[in-house]
């Protein structure tokens, strides 16, 4: 099996350059370009020192992102600290404090009301009918299958029906939650 990677190819090129020591003489012709032996030996160094160098360059590389890594590491952890801090002395409403240092005010905590979980539940059961999302108990009820329409023709003109009253949602003071 030919594998190309860096280390075969410098490899290959060292015993390249042995081999045109050893066998050529002279001058060839490859490829419809005339080498001489020190000229052909040239291009195949000339790669070795190419590949040396790049792999030179990405180790550098590797060494300069773990370096960036490892900074952006502490200075997340002392900016954490730092806003802690600040918090802590100033207190959670001292905006200008915190804006001058580039950090927002912490929001405000606490537990929820009744109403307001009420309304979260009544949101998401809006927002999951709206979107068609379905639990997985559900999706397993949905089958592939459809039932083939039938075109009929209506022997009468459709009459005209009342739309239904329309009645309004209850409201939260309607909703009863239950623990």
């Amino acid at each position: 099996m030919n594998s190309n990677n860096r280390t075969t190819i410098k490899t290959r090129n060292t015993g390249v350059s042995a081999g045109i020591d050893k066998h050529i003489p002279s001058p060839i012709l490859i490829g419809g370009v005339t080498y001489t032996p020190p000229e052909l030996k040239a291009v195949f160094v000339a790669q070795t020192a190419a590949l040396a160098a790049s792999d030179a360059a990405h180790n550098q590389w590797l060494d300069e992102v773990q370096a960036e890594r490892d900074a952006s590491k502490e200075a997340n952890a002392v900016y954490s600290l730092l806003r802690s801090f600040l918090i802590g002395q100033y207190g959670t409403g001292a905006n200008a404090i915190l804006n001058d240092f580039g950090m927002t005010t912490p929001k405000a905590g606490g537990p929820k009301t009744v109403q307001v979980k009420a309304e979260a539940v009544v949101k998401g059961k809006a927002t999951r009918a709206a979107r068609h999302t379905m639990g997985s108990v559900q999706r397993k009820a949905v089958t592939g299958t459809t039932v083939a329409a039938t075109t009929t023709t209506p022997t009468t003109p459709p009459t005209a029906t009342a739309p239904a009253p329309v009645t309004p949602a209850p409201t939260m003071a309607q909703t009863k939650i239950v623990p």
